[in-house]
């Protein structure tokens, strides 16, 4: 129940329930696009007569309209798709190096404590 004007005011059912519907309604699932379709879309929506007109067709907002665009300028494949960047092979090469020599220095660490405990130099 609501107020207006000092007079309690108190809706129907059915005018919730309609109101209930309109707002579901609004509610727009998350779609998530492949790079081959966003760049696609970007395509069409340049070839309709306005810009605004080609954001409708798709139902895409034009801040996500902006950002792919100014991805592919970076790069079609690597900046329109939906994850991380890729990591160079040489990259990922480094980090399993670093890995190991972790590894190794552990286990140098451990044995200079076993060392010192045998000796009893702790």
């Amino acid at each position: 129940m609501r107020q207006k004007r000092g007079k309690k005011v108190s809706r129907s059912k059915e005018a919730r329930s309609d109101m209930e519907e309109q707002q579901e309604e609004v509610r727009k699932v998350r779609r998530i696009f492949t790079p081959e379709q966003k760049f696609e879309i970007l395509k069409d929506i340049e070839r309709c007569a306005t810009i605004k007109e080609g954001l409708a067709k798709h139902t895409i907002q034009s801040s996500m309209y902006h950002k792919w665009k100014r991805q592919l300028e970076v790069g079609v494949r690597a900046s329109l798709r939906n994850s991380r960047p890729l990591k160079s092979s040489d990259l990922r090469r480094l980090e399993a190096e670093n890995r190991k020599l972790k590894e190794v220095v552990l286990n140098q660490a451990l044995v200079i404590s076993e060392l010192k405990k045998e000796m009893n130099l702790d």
